[in-house]
């Protein structure tokens, strides 16, 4: 259910913030990455402790859990898969780029919090863990190596320093990154299934939606292509 509430908390967001993340993404970077330090700082440093749980739960966890940064990726896969824009898609998907900048690092904090603990264990120490534990540490680590060249290519000063063809191939990584993130969250599900029955269904729904959504646009692209290919040999004969 956090998924859910991560999703409704940044469609909002995004949607109401579109013009002025759009005018002032630098400030809203900013601000993010000063969030991902906060959250940090409040778990490493056991400020959660000291709260009411009720904070934790339905606020913090959010962003310790990684719920709000795997809300945001999934708005940018599916602005991915639509043919037939409206209003609401249209705002969302010019700053389609940004959001996916500030989803990369509001995940900073989910992996710093947890890395700090399972990255030293997995590499010192690693029969202290479990098979699903070390098999999602093993997940998070090439997470982030897909995850860091994506984010660093979405600021605009540096794609525009790449050939466009360079830039799409290197974005193919994405994919990837996607399943990766449902394989990760899976294994961690997986450890205790029953208690999370609900979550791992509805993870599971809005990939296999995705990946439906996504593969219709990939043939009705291929489609368009075809028939612009024959239109223009047509076009050479007769000319």
């Amino acid at each position: 259910m956090m998924l859910i509430e991560g999703l409704v908390i940044a469609v909002l967001l995004y949607s109401v913030l579109a013009d002025r993340i759009k005018q002032k993404p630098t400030a809203f970077y900013t601000g993010t990455y000063a969030l991902t330090a906060f959250v940090v700082a409040y778990y490493l440093l056991g400020w959660n402790m000291k709260v009411p749980g009720v904070i934790n739960k339905w606020g913090m966890d959010l962003f310790q859990r990684g719920a709000l940064s795997t809300a945001t990726f999934i708005v940018v896969m599916f602005l991915g898969t639509i043919t037939k824009h409206n209003r609401f898609s249209t705002r969302l998907l010019k700053i389609r780029g940004e959001i996916s900048i500030i989803g990369c690092i509001l995940a900073f904090a989910h992996n710093i919090i947890f890395g700090v603990v399972y990255f030293p264990m997995l590499v010192l120490n690693p029969q202290t863990l479990d098979g699903p534990r070390k098999m999602a540490a093993i997940l998070t680590i090439i997470l982030l190596v897909l995850m860091i060249p994506l984010f660093l290519t979405s600021f605009q000063c540096i794609r525009r320093k790449m050939k466009p063809k360079a830039w799409k191939r290197l974005q193919r990584l994405a994919y990837p990154f996607y399943y990766l993130i449902y394989l990760h969250v899976m294994v961690l599900y997986g450890i205790n299934a029953r208690a999370h029955i609900l979550d791992i269904v509805i993870y599971t729904a809005i990939y296999v939606l995705y990946t439906i959504l996504r593969l219709r646009k990939y043939f009705l692209m291929k489609k368009k292509k075809q028939a612009r290919a024959r239109t223009s040999a047509v076009q050479q004969k007769t000319a």
